[in-house]
């Protein structure tokens, strides 16, 4: 078993690190929650009405599009209304995310694939679930688009379940963190680098 009897809860607006050696189950328990994979055991329960963005850190990409035909293409069905508003908001989160105004009318065959991570990303955040599952999401950013992400999750009503090898960005976004470790979850509600001490505390506990 990879997951073994855990049990935690997601609450509105929370913002979650999620972490563990590799190969502790991370990726799986996001795909869990995604509803990629059904667990052999228990259950997963969430609201009927509830949305989630999922970015996986491996993904498929279509090709055929410009990158702003390929964000808008969220927006599909919306009234005109709604489509100035959307293309606003596109424009400051492609742009955030490193991308400059001469990219938007580029076919996306044409990026290589950390950009066109960055694009399923901006896909992802402009759409606005209720939950927000990022596995490696600062792997392909720069430091300044890192820092917009930053400053967007901080602001975004979405919880936020995150999975990243970037302490800082850790520290900066997150305010609780579960730690998957042998097959069961501990908890704690605090940031990475408490966690980081307080587990320290945790284990000279367990060898006494």
């Amino acid at each position: 078993p990879v997951l073994d009897d855990i049990t935690f809860l997601i609450n509105r607006k929370e913002r979650i690190a999620l972490v563990g050696k590799n190969g502790a189950g991370k990726s799986t328990l996001l795909r869990l929650i995604a509803g990629e994979y059904e667990p052999t055991s228990g259950r997963i329960s969430k609201e009927s009405n509830m949305t989630i963005g999922y970015l996986p850190q491996v993904m498929l990409h279509v090709d055929g599009k410009t990158l702003r035909e390929e964000v808008l293409s969220i927006y599909a069905g919306s009234d005109e209304s709604e489509q100035a508003r959307f293309v606003a908001e596109m424009d400051r989160t492609i742009i955030g995310l490193g991308f400059e105004r001469k990219d938007f009318d580029r076919p996306c065959s044409e990026f290589s694939g950390g950009w066109r991570m960055r694009i399923e990303l901006a896909k992802i955040l402009l759409q606005h679930p209720d939950l927000l599952l990022l596995d490696e999401p600062t792997n392909h950013l720069d430091i300044e688009s890192i820092q917009w992400l930053e400053e967007f999750l901080k602001s975004s009503p979405s919880a936020v379940l995150l999975v990243s090898h970037d302490r800082a960005f850790l520290d900066n976004v997150t305010t609780r963190t579960v730690e998957l470790s042998l097959g069961h979850i501990y908890d704690y509600k605090v940031p990475y680098s408490k966690f980081v001490e307080l587990r320290a505390e945790r284990r000279a506990q367990q060898m006494a």
